[in-house]
């Protein structure tokens, strides 16, 4: 982005456009976004649906990277008692060597929240990446047959009917571990001195 100051950039346009890039920015700040401004002009300069993007990807780390690491301690006690309930079900292997790292190494939840946190973190990526790059892992498909196959588009909507807005969300892998709520970037929080 240039180096245009918000209400430089914002005085510039016009009433109903600044009216829009107002309660865009609105919307980023309700969401938590470090840079509210940064995100609305760059949506609205580039037309990339960044919104759609960043409650997408901030979801996935409140939800599905930073909840293992927050309440490791609640799901090692639920796959404790799933094992006791049911010893051979579905990942039962994987609960008796998470209950032994548990049990018998002494690993604390927290070290175990880490680590499943990395784990969900490098899941969730791949299948970001994936849905960029539906061939990836096809090299025994002809290029003549990828091309017949079906792929895959992430599209925006909006409202409670959902409307495709046409614009499309691509390349979500990329700003992943960029939107680490925490603004770490993935990277373990420093002790305060």
């Amino acid at each position: 982005m240039d180096n245009l100051a918000w209400a430089d950039w914002l005085a510039a346009l016009a009433p109903g456009v600044r009216a829009e890039a107002m309660a865009l920015r609105d919307k980023f700040a309700a969401l938590g976004a470090r840079d509210p401004e940064g995100f609305t002009r760059a949506e609205m300069d580039e037309g990339v649906p960044h919104l759609a993007r960043f409650r997408l990807l901030r979801g996935l780390w409140s939800e599905h990277i930073d909840a293992h690491r927050d309440s490791a301690a609640t799901w090692i006690a639920n796959t404790r008692r799933e094992l006791q309930r049911n010893p051979s079900g579905p990942f039962s292997d994987a609960g008796q060597v998470l209950l032994r790292l548990v049990d018998e190494l002494g690993v604390s939840p927290e070290e175990i929240g880490t680590l499943a946190r990395w784990v969900a973190f490098e899941t969730i990526f791949g299948v970001l990446y994936r849905l960029d790059e539906p061939d990836l892992t096809e090299d025994d498909v002809s290029e003549m047959l990828q091309e017949q196959l079906p792929s895959w588009l992430l599209v925006e909507v909006t409202g409670r009917d959902p409307v495709p807005t046409g614009r499309t969300l691509e390349g979500l892998h990329e700003d992943l571990l960029g939107l680490d709520p925490s603004g770490q970037d993935g990277r373990p929080e420093l002790p305060v001195e």
